[in-house]
């Protein structure tokens, strides 16, 4: 939807001013996630014809033989049919009214939160141009970037190696941070709410949140949206904020979870819950861990090419290991938490230090925690005769 809204841009390839000695420019869109796809609905959009009559310009045919060879011969066509009603919902000026109205809602739900909310505030700068970032104008702001940019060495991200304007807040995510960790130390605090607590009380009232992860909850915002459903969310998060500080009994706030898991919440309260959840992580240190996943001095070491290790995953030269028994051994599937959503330890790498105490801080939550469960690929939780719940992955048998 970047074509869409002015301010956005230069983060749409569609829009770049291509010449004759630039490549072509294929994207492939999902249109299911905040356009009006159905579920799996994605599109191709090809940009070369400033390369055509050149060698390297991919014409229809070829185009399509790639396409057909990785196409069902008996298509879903209601799923086509919705991206021909996206389209065309798009077409003239109406897409961008669309998506510019979305923009001044998120706007109009952030100001809202910031005003009415204490431990939860959207992921956005204090203060642009000297002033409280909810008081700027919001028809200014939704043409302004400076109320979204990643500036580097500013306090309240944290962000490290970038350059100006290189990054910036989608305004079309609606990303709300909750407290525990002091976002210009990087430090833990003493109290905390695990953004999972907050998502698991709005689903249960109503409010379908995209993800969570440690101290983040994510929102996407369509042209969907109106402003009934902002006042529903924001009217949730403030009375969540209600219940932590009257530490009312965990059973009128998680319901589900309470009524699943009698024996172990039997007399606890929602800050308390909050509190322990909030020690469980911070004794681990699992931000840290987090991080170190994705950065370069830790990642796993590579032993086998990665379509080498599924050939052998799929002849069966693997076994299940547990865990603790998983370190520096070659992975024959991915490991992936979600979220992040993106793989950990790829097929073909050697399980690392890192990537196992994080999934072990994982195993013993949902041993420690239940009710909270991550979503998990690659590895598998079973539950044995102890009553506890132990992970395992598939590794290369030695």
């Amino acid at each position: 939807y970047e074509q869409f809204i002015p301010m956005l841009k230069d983060c749409s390839p569609l829009l770049l001013d291509l010449h004759e000695d630039d490549p072509g420019i294929m994207v492939v869109q999902s249109v299911h996630k905040q356009q009006a796809g159905f579920s799996q609905a994605s599109q191709i959009h090809k940009k070369d014809n400033h390369i055509h009559g050149q060698v390297r310009y991919c014409n229809h045919k070829t185009f399509n033989n790639a396409f057909m060879a990785n196409a069902s011969t008996s298509p879903f066509y209601p799923m086509f049919a919705t991206i021909a009603v996206n389209a065309k919902i798009h077409a003239g000026a109406a897409g961008r009214k669309m998506w510019m109205d979305c923009v001044k809602m998120g706007i109009e739900a952030r100001k809202d939160i910031l005003r009415r909310c204490h431990y939860i505030r959207p992921f956005v700068a204090p203060t642009v141009y000297g002033k409280p970032w909810q008081d700027g104008n919001t028809d200014d702001m939704a043409n302004d970037l400076a109320y979204f940019t990643f500036e580097p060495d500013a306090k309240w991200h944290a962000f490290e190696g970038y350059g100006p304007g290189q990054y910036l807040v989608d305004p079309c995510k609606l990303l709300l941070t909750t407290p525990g960790i002091d976002a210009e130390s990087g430090q833990y605090e003493d109290f905390g709410i695990h953004a999972n607590i907050l998502a698991t009380y709005l689903r249960g009232n109503g409010v379908i949140p995209e993800k969570c992860d440690l101290n983040s909850i994510l929102f996407l915002l369509t042209p969907a949206e109106n402003k009934n459903k902002m006042r529903l969310l924001v009217s949730q998060l403030v009375r969540f904020e209600r219940f932590v500080d009257h530490d009312v009994p965990m059973q009128e706030v998680l319901l589900g979870v309470y009524n699943s898991h009698p024996d172990r919440y039997a007399g606890y309260t929602i800050r308390q819950l909050c509190q322990e959840m909030h020690d469980f992580y911070k004794a681990r240190n699992v931000k840290d861990l987090q991080k170190k996943l994705f950065r370069r001095q830790y990642f796993p070491e590579y032993a086998m090419n990665a379509q080498e290790a599924q050939y052998a995953f799929i002849r069966g030269q693997g076994e299940l290991v547990p865990l603790d028994e998983i370190e520096g051994r070659i992975a024959l599937e991915g490991a992936l938490p979600y979220p992040p959503g993106v793989l950990c330890v790829v097929p073909g790498e050697r399980w690392s230090h890192t990537a196992v105490q994080y999934f072990k801080a994982l195993e013993e939550g949902l041993n420690e925690l239940p009710g909270f469960a991550s979503e998990i690929q690659g590895v598998y939780l079973e539950k044995e005769d102890d009553g506890r719940i132990h992970a395992y992955g598939y590794v290369l048998k030695e």
